[in-house]
């Protein structure tokens, strides 16, 4: 008896995630109907907890390999992932206007290059604290900007090591979050969607290195481990 009320909440866990993950996926496509990146977020966050809960009940009910959360884990990247890539490209709510690129011109490019490029380093940071500074712009433009950007690619830091052994060295796990912000920020300036800026790859790379380190201390990468119920 106890067994199946398992099995039905595994089932119910696990359908559940799937139902939230379609409901996110079709309200994108639906005219005239957005949810707030907020809800958006949260939402993604209950699938990933779901998930979770039904790993763990198989795992620890009913001894299936642990092997079943590297699926899991697998899951979580590509829900961060492609958020990631909505929240960079696609989110009205943060000015990102999607694939403009087929509205391309001459005043259009002049525009974005003088508003919305930047390769000169910690020239965005800067701006955005100096003008914080001199109350030119809000505390929240500055947390989405500065520590959004520091903060983004945190979570890379301990799902690519737990996924590809290979990212257990820093050097593979550098190169491959240094490739990834650069497509990301080619893709926004190819679309014209959002701001193609050489601080982006500076705070993206060094939010998402801190945390490389810091999940490398022994007792953390042990709990991690732990957490994931995760086999080393």
């Amino acid at each position: 008896m106890k067994k199946s009320l398992y099995k039905a909440l595994v089932v119910t866990l696990y359908l559940l995630s799937f139902l939230i993950l379609l409901f996110c996926i079709r309200i994108r496509f639906i005219p005239n109907i957005y949810l707030y990146t907020n809800y958006r977020l949260l939402l993604l966050l209950l699938v990933c907890v779901f998930i979770y809960l039904g790993g763990y009940i198989l795992i620890k009910e009913f001894d299936y390999n642990r092997r079943i959360l590297k699926i899991n884990l697998i899951i979580y990247f590509l829900i961060y992932t492609v958020t990631i890539c909505t929240l960079t490209l696609f989110d009205e709510i943060y000015g990102r206007q999607g694939f403009t690129i087929i509205y391309w011109n001459k005043d259009l490019l002049k525009y974005y290059l003088s508003t919305s490029f930047n390769i000169i380093p910690f020239k965005t940071i800067h701006l955005f604290i100096t003008g914080y500074l001199d109350n030119l712009i809000s505390l929240k433009s500055l947390l989405i900007n500065v520590l959004g950007n520091f903060v983004a690619f945190m979570p890379f830091a301990i799902l690519l090591p737990l996924i590809f052994k290979s990212m257990n060295k820093y050097k593979n796990f550098l190169i491959t979050m240094v490739i990834t912000v650069i497509i990301i920020e080619i893709l926004q300036f190819i679309t014209m969607s959002g701001i193609c800026d050489i601080d982006d790859l500076i705070l993206n790379v060094l939010g998402a290195s801190i945390i490389y380190f810091v999940s490398k201390i022994k007792f953390i990468n042990k709990l991690i481990y732990e957490f994931f119920l995760y086999e080393r």
